[in-house]
């Protein structure tokens, strides 16, 4: 659009808004999943970065990404399955089924295009007119019931999936989801959850979730994407921690996150993984990610269950810097590896974010609209390459950051406590 015509167009008053509204947004010029990085060219240390293992600056991950790049070349071009798949491709594919311990897989662009694939193809399926055999009438009505705090690729999948009817419940509460089962008379219900919420930092109770799915006859869908390679006996994520692997029905995982790559994936049977992959409108119609993507995946995995110490330090760096920040007096939330502060006020935590960038550490504000309002936090992010003199750094920038709020720190102690030990170690 050219500055003329938006100047005489209805977009100029959204534009001349949001304005107000625009962040800052920090330019980072080394490598910017590193622990201590530059921002603005000011040396700074990285605690709001979802690298949680660590593995996104590995020498093996970045040789395997190299080598495909050389191979390969720097693109695709072309969506796969018209214009065909690279090895890479094929390869990253097998380990993640291997991975998840099921037949084959399917390795999207992004975790959110896994996302609103999945859920297209089961609420809505497009393919439903070419089909043979099988009708709308013979599928019947459709519900979605859907967490309050799902990420907001999730909601966004959903309302593009139009399903007959969509349920909100509230964040984490079983007793108001079996209400909303109980109250629904549609055949098909699809109970949607992310197993690791990241901004409240909350386990989804899958347990629950599960059973309340099994007796109301309703399939379960979830989007691990911050659990996948952290938690579990083998990285597989929220379902494996719990033990409800065999009850989760679409489970979604990231390769960008906790493996430090790139893309999204779902496991599960050929057939239904065949239906999805020719059903996935996010998948049909997408260029391929280059093969450098899924070659670095592909030695992402490997590396990940070769170094599985890196699952139990980050959680023992998130329990250092949760009992730290408590013990100065900052309302903590949530668990695992995601550390939330709870200020409340939007001006108040971009204060105290400025305030934190001033003494050298680099977290996030999360305000409106990523969080409801009057609901914004300070989001640490810990990952496997920070250290102890990382996570106590972070918490002399907190206390003066709490004294540049006209608080007193509470006195802390500099080890964590024995009855701290992570429980997802």
């Amino acid at each position: 659009m050219r500055r003329d015509t938006l100047d005489r167009s209805y977009v100029k008053a959204l534009t001349t808004a949001a304005q107000k509204i625009y962040p800052d947004i920090r330019t980072i010029s080394s490598c910017p999943t590193d622990p201590e990085v530059l921002i603005q060219g000011r040396p700074a240390l990285l605690i709001c970065s979802p690298n949680y293992l660590g593995l996104a600056g590995h020498p093996k991950v970045i040789g395997a990404f190299q080598r495909a790049a050389q191979q390969f070349g720097t693109g695709t071009v072309g969506s796969g399955i018209i214009s065909g798949y690279t090895a890479a491709h094929r390869q990253v594919e097998k380990d993640l089924a291997q991975f998840m311990n099921e037949e084959t897989a399917i390795f999207f662009n992004a975790v959110s295009d896994a996302s609103a694939g999945v859920i297209s193809a089961i609420v809505n399926p497009p393919l439903l007119p070419i089909l043979e055999g099988v009708s709308a009438d013979d599928l019947g009505s459709c519900a979605v019931f859907v967490d309050s705090q799902n990420h907001a690729s999730i909601l966004d999948a959903v309302r593009l999936a139009k399903p007959d009817k969509t349920y909100v419940y509230r964040h984490c509460d079983i007793e108001h989801l079996e209400q909303l089962l109980r109250r629904s008379s549609h055949p098909r219900k699809l109970v949607i959850t992310d197993g690791y919420f990241s901004m409240s930092a909350r386990v989804a109770p899958l347990v629950e979730i599960a059973d309340l799915c099994e007796e109301f006859d309703a399939m379960l869908f979830v989007d691990d994407a911050h659990g996948t390679g952290v938690f579990g006996k083998t990285g597989r994520g929220t379902p494996e921690m719990l033990g409800v692997e065999e009850r989760v029905d679409f489970w979604i995982g990231s390769t960008a996150k906790g493996l430090g790559v790139r893309g999204g994936y779902i496991a599960g049977p050929k057939e239904l993984m065949n239906y999805l992959r020719i059903s996935s409108r996010r998948y049909v119609f997408s260029g391929t990610l280059p093969a450098a993507i899924p070659a670095a995946v592909s030695e992402a995995l490997k590396t990940a269950s070769e170094e599985s110490w890196r699952r139990q330090r980050v959680q023992e760096n998130a329990n250092m810097l949760r009992c730290g920040l408590a013990e100065l007096g900052c309302d903590v939330r949530g668990e695992g590896h995601i550390v939330p502060w709870f200020i409340g006020d939007d001006g108040e935590v971009d204060r105290i974010s400025h305030t934190l960038e001033e003494e050298g550490v680099f977290a996030s504000a999360v305000r409106f609209p990523a969080v409801a309002k009057g609901e914004a936090i300070v989001r640490f992010m810990l990952m496997a390459s920070h250290t102890d003199d990382h996570i106590e750094f972070t918490l002399e920038a907190c206390a003066n950051a709490l004294r540049g709020m006209g608080k007193k720190p509470c006195h802390r102690r500099l080890e964590v406590p024995q009855e701290a030990q992570s429980l997802y170690a």
